[in-house]
């Protein structure tokens, strides 16, 4: 087959790109032709680059555009489906499709479709599943409701043109729910590839760096409070000690606030190159995801899993589904967290039970050949 990938943005932005690049692969290694289409270069794949509108919030003009775009791409290279992954391009995709009389795929990977903030979370921290005028004016703020209202308008339409793709795939069981709740129905879940190999660190370059003591408890992401990491700040008191650190991987808002805590143990290092994050897993011994909000699945996840390291992870969004009973914790319930990172950061036995457990499920569900295979398959008996 002949296949167009979308997606707005190159490597680097975020996981949903490292992903579409790995899956794009992965079908190129079972027979496929594959071209992206990206305001970036996706180096090792044939690139087709548009322009970037990010200062120009006129989706019509957007759409317009990219379909125009598509369709030229469409025609030239004789493809037989176009696969949209993200806001941006999917809409256009579509309408690329139908134009030129092809099958389009739409994956979602976030909560796009029923938010302005593609997150399902208000600035106030108010979660919801379906935004609406009322939420806007309550809990978004008023100097952005203009802006919000017309995206909100904009959402309204595109659910009618994404219920006329011919495949839909939701990046977790949240995302589908989500989906459902919005009228697009009949959504399949294809969740994000990576690669379980080639992902071997050295854990003493990044101990020397940072001086890091005997046991290193890690948390990897943005510094906001829907990442659950300042619900972790409360707790390290009672948990760190003079063998054990706790690693902060990431920056955002709240990054000077934790520095401010002066906390002792407590070791941040800003945001990280992707080649330093080898190392960084190889000198953890325990991984945190402690999300407060419905994160749709986060390769963290999967990072965890290839450096066969044990994670505690919130009892939220596409956790759920990659995850057991025993490695989930509810959000908020701050003794039940200090109880379990306590456990595993003192018995080594256990620890490392519950990381080659959980590496061997991720394999085996996970991998990129896997996801890729059963894309494939999808795909052919469309």
């Amino acid at each position: 087959m002949n296949i167009l990938i979308t997606i707005y943005r190159g490597l680097g932005y975020g996981g949903a790109e490292v992903s579409t690049k790995l899956l794009a692969e992965g079908l190129t290694k079972l027979g496929n032709k594959v071209i992206i289409a990206s305001s970036d270069e996706y180096y090792g794949i044939d690139t087709k680059k548009f322009k970037k509108f990010d200062r120009i919030p006129v989706f019509r003009f957007q759409e317009a555009y990219l379909s125009r775009f598509l369709s030229k791409i469409i025609k030239e290279e004789k493809i037989d489906l176009i696969y949209a992954h993200d806001r941006l391009t999917s809409i256009p995709a579509i309408l690329a499709a139908k134009k030129n009389k092809i099958k389009s795929i739409v994956h979602f990977r976030d909560y796009w479709f029923a938010c302005p903030y593609s997150n399902c979370l208000a600035p106030d921290n108010f979660e919801y599943d379906k935004c609406d005028l009322r939420i806007i004016l309550k809990h978004f703020k008023a100097k952005r409701w203009l802006i919000d209202l017309y995206k909100l308008i904009y959402l309204k339409r595109a659910r009618k043109i994404l219920i006329t793709a011919d495949l839909k795939f939701a990046l977790s069981e949240a995302v589908k729910k989500r989906l459902e709740i919005n009228n697009i129905k009949d959504s399949r879940i294809i969740t994000s590839a990576r690669k379980f190999h080639d992902f071997d660190g050295n854990k003493e370059n990044i101990k020397r760096k940072y001086n890091l003591k005997k046991k290193v408890i890690t948390f990897i992401g943005s510094l906001i409070y829907p990442k659950g990491i300042m619900n972790m700040i409360k707790i390290m008191p009672e948990i760190l000690n003079e063998n054990i650190s706790f690693l902060i991987v990431g920056d955002g808002p709240l990054l000077e606030e934790i520095r401010n805590k002066n906390i002792p143990g407590i070791v941040l290092t800003g945001r990280l190159k992707a080649e330093e994050m080898p190392d960084v897993y190889a000198a953890s011994d325990l991984i945190l995801l402690p999300s407060v909000w419905q994160e749709p699945f986060s390769g963290i996840l999967h990072e965890a899993a290839a450096a066969k390291k044990a994670i505690l992870a919130s009892n939220t969004g596409g956790s759920r589904d990659a995850m057991t009973e025993e490695e989930l914790i509810e959000a908020n319930n701050l003794g039940e967290w200090k109880k379990r990172i306590k456990e595993l950061i003192t018995n080594d036995r256990l620890r490392e039970k519950l990381a080659l457990d959980y590496a061997k499920r991720s394999r085996k569900n996970y991998d990129v050949d896997i996801v890729a295979k059963k894309v494939n398959e999808i795909f052919e008996n469309l």
